[in-house]
């Protein structure tokens, strides 16, 4: 299967093979797979397109240190590892790690409480609200895993006039929230946000949240 995300097409392929069943996904010649080999789960990562990630490097013209794409050089060695390490974290905390028969509300429960950091109160998820559901389901979308989200994609997903200015602040007060409340984190240097560990259990259990047995 494939779908378009940043005007970019990503693929996913599943095969049952042999040795046992392979998923992988790819985008712009960067790949992800993962498949048992025995009673060994691996998980890999192909970087043939290294343009798609930076490296920071001295400027030829003012002698200081930026963030450049990544060229194929040995010299980058170290910057392929901490990329692949990166995305195989991602990747292993997107799996489902709750319970399909007993999901805990502790952590829902935690993210429906207002929250203060700095002197600053920010207000709780009201997980009962349709937009906040909607928001949350979305920001869970396996698509995000590679290159994250951003203001401007939600608006374009959560907003019918995406250009709207009152829309344009909320979805920033939303995110500080979001990422007061321990949900998401930003990438370094970017704009872009991933969900967190936390983030992750969080909205799996809300998806699984009709039909279980709830625990306090």
């Amino acid at each position: 299967t494939w779908y378009s995300f940043y005007s970019n097409i990503i693929i996913s392929d599943l095969r049952n093979r042999k040795q046992g069943f392979r998923i992988k996904f790819k985008m712009n010649k960067n790949q992800i797979k993962m498949y048992d080999k025995g009673n060994n789960l691996r998980i890999e990562i192909t970087i043939n397109n290294p343009a798609e990630f930076k490296v920071l490097k001295n400027d030829d013209e003012t002698g200081s240190r930026r963030w450049k794409p990544m060229g194929k050089s040995i010299a980058n060695l170290y910057r392929y590892s901490e990329v692949s390490e990166s995305i195989t974290k991602r990747f292993i905390e997107a799996l489902p790690t709750v319970d399909s028969d007993i999901v805990t509300l502790k952590e829902i429960k935690e993210v429906s409480k207002p929250k203060e950091v700095n002197g600053r109160r920010y207000s709780g998820f009201n997980l009962l609200n349709e937009s906040d559901l909607k928001l949350f389901k979305e920001i869970s979308d396996g698509s995000y895993l590679i290159s994250g989200f951003n203001n401007k994609l939600l608006r374009k997903k959560l907003y019918e006039d995406s250009r709207n200015q009152k829309n344009i602040s909320k979805m920033t007060r939303t995110l500080a929230k979001l990422r007061k409340h321990g949900i998401i984190k930003k990438a370094a240097r970017k704009n872009n946000y991933y969900l967190t560990a936390k983030g992750r259990r969080i909205t799996t259990s809300l998806q699984l949240y009709t039909g279980k047995e709830i625990l306090a």
